[in-house]
Protein backbone atom coordinates (compact mmCIF):
# COMPACT_ATOMS: atom_id res chain seq x y z
CA UNK A 1 0.00 0.00 0.00
CA UNK A 2 1.48 3.30 -0.61
CA UNK A 3 0.98 5.81 2.19
CA UNK A 4 -0.79 8.80 1.79
CA UNK A 5 0.86 10.40 5.12
CA UNK A 6 3.96 10.17 7.13
CA UNK A 7 4.66 10.91 10.78
CA UNK A 8 6.49 13.40 11.91
CA UNK A 9 9.50 13.78 14.58
CA UNK A 10 6.43 15.06 16.73
CA UNK A 11 4.14 12.11 15.89
CA UNK A 12 2.08 14.58 13.82
CA UNK A 13 0.37 13.10 10.70
CA UNK A 14 1.65 14.76 7.77
CA UNK A 15 -0.16 14.24 4.37
CA UNK A 16 1.57 13.87 1.62
CA UNK A 17 -1.28 13.59 -1.10
CA UNK A 18 -3.35 16.10 -2.51
CA UNK A 19 -6.50 16.75 -0.06
CA UNK A 20 -9.09 14.92 -2.52
CA UNK A 21 -7.00 11.77 -3.05
CA UNK A 22 -6.81 11.24 0.87
CA UNK A 23 -10.22 12.05 1.03
CA UNK A 24 -11.08 9.82 -1.53
CA UNK A 25 -8.59 6.60 -0.11
CA UNK A 26 -11.11 7.53 3.47
CA UNK A 27 -13.76 6.80 2.16
CA UNK A 28 -13.42 3.48 0.52
CA UNK A 29 -11.49 2.49 4.12
CA UNK A 30 -14.67 3.35 5.39
CA UNK A 31 -17.02 1.43 3.30
CA UNK A 32 -14.62 -1.26 3.98
CA UNK A 33 -15.58 -0.92 7.84
CA UNK A 34 -18.63 -0.70 6.71
CA UNK A 35 -19.32 -3.55 4.87
CA UNK A 36 -17.20 -6.25 7.45
CA UNK A 37 -19.89 -4.50 10.00
CA UNK A 38 -22.91 -5.30 7.79
CA UNK A 39 -21.54 -8.67 7.51
CA UNK A 40 -20.66 -9.43 10.67
CA UNK A 41 -24.25 -8.42 11.35
CA UNK A 42 -25.78 -11.05 9.34
CA UNK A 43 -23.67 -13.93 9.82
CA UNK A 44 -24.75 -13.29 13.46
CA UNK A 45 -28.24 -13.78 12.38
CA UNK A 46 -28.11 -16.26 10.03
CA UNK A 47 -26.07 -18.22 12.98
CA UNK A 48 -29.06 -18.48 15.34
CA UNK A 49 -31.19 -19.00 12.29
CA UNK A 50 -29.22 -22.21 11.89
CA UNK A 51 -28.72 -22.70 15.78
CA UNK A 52 -32.75 -22.49 15.98
CA UNK A 53 -33.22 -25.48 13.18
CA UNK A 54 -30.67 -27.38 15.00
CA UNK A 55 -27.83 -27.42 12.45
CA UNK A 56 -24.69 -26.37 14.63
CA UNK A 57 -22.53 -29.20 13.18
CA UNK A 58 -23.86 -28.43 9.33
CA UNK A 59 -20.75 -27.42 6.90
CA UNK A 60 -22.89 -24.16 5.81
CA UNK A 61 -23.13 -22.69 9.79
CA UNK A 62 -19.07 -23.44 10.48
CA UNK A 63 -18.09 -22.19 7.26
CA UNK A 64 -20.52 -18.71 8.32
CA UNK A 65 -18.75 -18.75 11.85
CA UNK A 66 -15.16 -19.20 10.34
CA UNK A 67 -16.09 -15.75 8.31
CA UNK A 68 -17.83 -14.18 12.08
CA UNK A 69 -14.55 -15.06 13.58
CA UNK A 70 -12.57 -13.30 10.90
CA UNK A 71 -14.87 -10.47 10.38
CA UNK A 72 -14.92 -10.08 14.69
CA UNK A 73 -11.04 -9.81 14.35
CA UNK A 74 -11.00 -7.32 11.55
CA UNK A 75 -13.59 -5.09 13.82
CA UNK A 76 -11.70 -5.69 16.80
CA UNK A 77 -8.00 -4.64 15.16
CA UNK A 78 -10.41 -1.72 14.28
CA UNK A 79 -11.13 -0.89 17.66
CA UNK A 80 -7.81 -1.45 19.46
CA UNK A 81 -6.15 1.09 16.78
CA UNK A 82 -8.99 3.71 17.67
CA UNK A 83 -10.28 3.72 14.50
CA UNK A 84 -13.90 2.41 15.04
CA UNK A 85 -16.00 2.98 18.20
Amino acid sequence: MSRLTHRDASGHAVLEASAEEAAERLALFEDVCDAVTAEYDALGAELDRLRAAGKEKSYQFREKMGRKLVDAQVLSLLRVRGLLP
